[in-house]
């Protein structure tokens, strides 16, 4: 029965008012570290000891479980591991969207747009400087104006590219920073392993420990995805992105390690492993470095290649303002150190396709035979064939169908045709065309009421020519006129005419005095009144011809000026191309780039259409032609400026006639067969190959780039030495092509200082769709790429902020779990101070009894 002892119940209160003092000191501990970062508020975790089963006098037979009191088993962190790692997940988003939305923020205010200092103000002034040039092309003031916007423009963007590739290195060595406080972390980590460990093993809970690696884990998950699992002895197995750095007590350390190819940029590893993140602070600032900051730095790549290029192929065919022949770049740019493998970003072929014979001109087209022949003509008109020597009149009576002017009377050197052409690859139509023996440019096709080529589907252009016959107010006697004339080449010549007049003089009469006297100047009549026009010789142009008429003769006559509707001969690719080997310009081409089929009708597309047709297809490859018509082909930024990322193929008589490639040693002939299929450029060609096989066309080659890596074009680029020098330098005119039978001009004779179709060409040039993949122009680009990253930079914006509401919330939830709160601590202090008030109690009535015991009992008799 000792277990029924009074020394039994003084035990059991005893053990009250020490599970309850241990209570007490985890409150206390609680409210000393309410304020303390990443603590996570304690409870004791008490229990019943171990009842004792015994009998009593009253009940003998059965025992009673007796309980003995109450212990602290163990104290436990309030924590939930669920919100830990929602927390984490949460953690490392937000500060990857805060490190990239402050870096774009920054760029926003290098960018100062819009502002008189931002890029996209500094081309339009740019542009905008050669409108004074041309309305004043002597004005050397304003020569020296646009070198100067030039170079202001360059200046800019070279300021910009060199802040940026100074962001860039403050965020490598911020890298390298994070890289080695992530090792002290880790080492902290690694310690608090062994620690943990060993408490483990003496069967204690290292509740603060604990707390301290999760305030570590919590830190490491803003810098970088993580992963962990707790191994049965307490310690982590932690990730850090991809790799393992630490596993138990050894650290595996995340190392910064400079790339091969310069820069001093970091690559970080994990042992011989390359990191690889998704999250964090270091997979923004990895992001920025090598993607998005490079992606800018790209832009402004392209744009100072793009325009090198365009403006220098005007720039150096020009002449300046006293008639030299340039050669010259406006700007100057070296890219391409490398000569070994560089990439191709433009060739432009030797073949200058201006000015040749034009015999064919198509106008109805891609319909049936019967569609056309059975065209109605509503109206009454007329048609004038004038050779440079005599006009020939067709009248067409209203009701008129093609058919019956198919069989029409036509000039010797003249016929309208019915004829197939290939608008598609797989379909086959019919055309209306004029097929001549002779230059249609030398020659004028007049349409006398302007409603009879329109409606054949010809294209047309206004002509200007004097004419006139009221005769009723000159007076007899003799006239001298003298034209001064300016021929094609340049040269001036005068031309006399003299008339006399008397009752006899008609309009006939005056007609073949015109005629005979003079050589580039004819007459002609229609409907009753004398034309007169200047032969080919003036290319039919009233502009190069100045006529003194000191007696008022075309003053008496009432001589005006009247609008004529031509022919306009359009120079399509089958004027072109006539004559090379197997050419048939009825037949429609394919060339490829890469799968893509471009078809080629040489019936109806000129160079222009054939190049709209190539960027319209988007393929990467861009078309061009240079102001003389010479046939350029660039590869887009989507393809690093490459054009040996494609393969080119199509007839070998194409790429020939575009003068890229000479095929029998003789760069002057483009007879290379049109049946056979060529591979103009192959992806897997050498640079040799290539530079043999394009050896007479002009090759801009470039350094490739590494993947991280802009091209750094931009810290090499300026404007010509020679310009910032001589303003005057300056190209100005564009010179006039001489006529030729092969198409190729190779003879362009200066115009003088009042042309500046050279200064027009280089203003026009921001229209051009090259940035972009031939998407945006340059007058468009800058704004397309502030855009971008205004809608980057708001989309980091709100990532964040909803990463930081998440963040926000969890947190609160996760402190809810496990903070301290000083209410309930004060509820907990007070239930514990009152049980240990109790037992205490207890003990005190146990030692009442006690000594009731002692001192009272069995004293009866003494």
């Amino acid at each position: 029965m000792a277990n029924l002892s009074l020394f039994g119940t003084l035990n059991t209160a005893l053990l009250g008012v020490y599970t309850h003092k241990l209570a007490m000191n985890v409150v206390g501990h609680n409210i000393a570290n309410a304020n303390t970062e990443g603590y996570s508020r304690q409870r004791p975790v008490i229990e019943p000891t171990p009842p004792i089963p015994l009998t009593t006098l009253t009940q003998p037979s059965v025992p009673l479980m007796l309980g003995t009191g109450a212990h602290v088993k163990d104290i436990q962190r309030v924590r939930d591991m669920f919100l830990d790692i929602q927390f984490r997940q949460v953690s490392n988003r937000y500060n990857y969207w805060n490190s990239i939305f402050s870096n774009l923020h920054f760029f926003e205010q290098l960018l100062a747009e819009p502002g008189q200092n931002g890029i996209r103000n500094l081309y339009d002034a740019f542009s905008l400087s050669f409108e004074e040039v041309m309305s004043d092309p002597t004005n050397v003031a304003a020569k020296r104006q646009i070198v100067s916007r030039a170079q202001e423009l360059v200046d800019g963007i070279k300021d910009l590219y060199s802040r940026l590739e100074q962001l860039r290195e403050d965020i490598n060595k911020e890298i390298a920073l994070l890289a080695d406080k992530i090792n002290e972390l880790v080492a902290r980590l690694r310690q608090i392993n062994e620690q943990v460990r060993i408490a483990i093993a003496l069967k204690t809970t290292p509740n603060d420990m604990l707390d301290e690696r999760d305030r570590i884990l919590d830190e490491l998950a803003s810098y970088g995805n993580i992963s962990y699992r707790e191994t049965e002895d307490g310690q982590v197995m932690l990730m850090f992105g991809d790799q393992v750095v630490l596993s138990g007590s050894v650290q595996n350390l995340v190392r910064a390690l400079e790339r091969p190819y310069g820069k001093g940029f970091y690559e970080l590893f994990v042992g011989q492993t390359k990191l690889d993140l998704m999250d964090g602070k270091l997979k923004a600032l990895i992001d920025l470095r090598d993607s998005i900051l490079v992606k800018y730095m790209l832009y402004l790549d392209e744009f100072a290649l793009n325009l090198t290029d365009k403006l220098n192929l005007i720039h150096r065919s020009g002449f300046d303002a006293s008639g030299k022949v340039t050669n010259l770049n406006f700007f100057v740019l070296n890219p391409a150190l490398e000569t070994t493998d560089p990439a191709i970003f433009r060739i432009a072929g030797s073949r200058r396709m201006l000015s040749g014979p034009i015999r064919f001109v198509t106008g109805m087209n891609n319909r049936t035979e019967d569609e056309i022949r059975n065209t109605v003509l509503t109206q009454e008109g007329g048609l004038v064939f004038f050779d440079n020597n005599s006009a020939d009149e067709l009248k067409i009576d209203a009701g008129t169908k093609v058919d019956d002017l198919l069989s029409a009377t036509w000039p010797n050197w003249l016929s309208l045709n019915v004829g197939q052409h290939q608008p598609t690859s797989s379909s086959v139509a019919h055309r209306l065309y004029f097929e001549s023996t002779t230059n249609l440019n030398d020659v004028l096709i007049i349409d006398t009421n302007s409603n009879v080529l329109k409606n054949l589907g010809f294209e047309t252009q206004q002509k200007t020519l004097v004419t006139f016959g009221d005769f009723s107010n000159l007076t007899h006697g003799t006239y001298t006129l003298t034209f001064e004339e300016t021929l094609e080449d340049g040269t001036k010549i005068a031309e006399t005419l003299n008339l006399t007049i008397d009752e006899t003089t008609t309009l006939s009469s005056i007609r073949d005095e015109i005629n005979t006297q003079l050589n580039n100047v004819k007459a002609f009549i229609i409907d009753s009144m004398l034309v007169l026009v200047p032969t080919s010789e003036l290319e039919f142009d009233w502009s190069r011809v100045q006529i003194n008429d000191e007696m008022g003769f075309l003053t008496q006559v009432r001589a005006q000026n009247r609008t004529f509707e031509v022919l306009k001969p359009m120079p399509t690719l089958e004027n072109i191309f006539y004559g090379s080997t197997n050419f048939d310009g009825s037949q429609g081409y394919q060339m490829f780039i890469n799968n893509t089929s471009i078809h080629i009708d040489p019936a109806v597309d000129t160079l222009q259409s054939l190049v709209k047709k190539i960027n319209e297809f988007g393929t990467g490859v861009i078309a061009d032609l240079t102001p003389q018509n010479a046939f350029v082909l660039r590869a887009a930024r989507s393809f690093e400026f490459d054009l040996r990322s494609f393969n080119i193929t199509g007839p070998k008589g194409l790429f020939e006639a575009l003068g890229l490639i000479d095929t029998d040693g003789d760069p002057t002939s483009f007879d290379a067969d049109w049946n056979e299929d060529y591979s103009l450029i192959s992806r897997g060609d050498d640079f040799g190959s290539l530079r043999s096989k394009l050896s007479v066309s002009e090759l801009f080659t470039i350094n490739r780039r590494e993947r991280t890596e802009p091209f750094y074009f931009v810290p090499s680029w300026d404007v010509s030495s020679v310009l910032k020098a001589n303003a005057e330098a300056l190209a100005v005119d564009l010179g006039k092509v001489l006529s030729n039978d092969v198409w190729n001009a190779l003879s362009i004779l200066p115009i003088g200082s009042s042309n500046v179709d050279a200064v027009r060409y280089m203003r026009d040039a921001k229209y051009e769709r090259l940035l972009a993949d031939g998407r945006e122009s340059f007058f468009e680009y800058f704004g397309g790429v502030i855009a971008e990253l205004g809608v980057e930079s708001e989309t980091a914006q709100k990532m964040r902020d909803n990463s930081e509401a998440l963040k926000l919330e969890i947190d609160q939830e996760r402190e809810r779990v496990k903070g301290v709160s000083l209410d309930e601590e004060m509820a907990n202090m007070i239930k514990y101070q009152h049980a240990f008030a109790a037992a205490a109690r207890v003990i005190t009535a146990v030692d009442e009894m006690i000594g009731r015991v002692i001192d009272k009992l069995g004293v009866v008799g003494r």
